[in-house]
């Protein structure tokens, strides 16, 4: 089962280099078929700006939360979960402020 702020492997094969994890955006109150969710940058493809870029490691290695690029993904191509960042809440959540409403 897919749960918010989970991290599972981008299904995009041609940006696993720069993208190679995504995070569930979505809240599990809304359950459709799909799941908008943000990507993890690799740390040498971002400059981060601040707190809309909090850094997270995922395999060891440092990856930015990018929540300008949001996308919606079929639930099916969503699968084993890596990490969850539910502890880390209030940086994404942060970050979403900063984007949606500029506080």
């Amino acid at each position: 089962m897919i749960r918010q702020f989970d991290v599972v492997r981008t299904p995009l094969r041609q940006s696993k280099e720069q993208r190679p994890f995504f995070v569930i955006l979505q809240s599990d109150y809304i359950d459709t078929l799909s799941r908008v969710c943000a990507p993890l940058i690799a740390e040498r493809f971002l400059q981060p700006f601040g707190r809309m870029n909090p850094v997270f490691v995922i395999e060891g290695r440092r990856h930015y939360f990018h929540p300008i690029e949001p996308v919606t993904f079929d639930l099916r191509v969503l699968r084993n979960p890596l990490a969850n960042l539910e502890a880390d809440r209030d940086r994404i959540i942060a970050a979403l402020d900063l984007v949606f409403t500029g506080i």
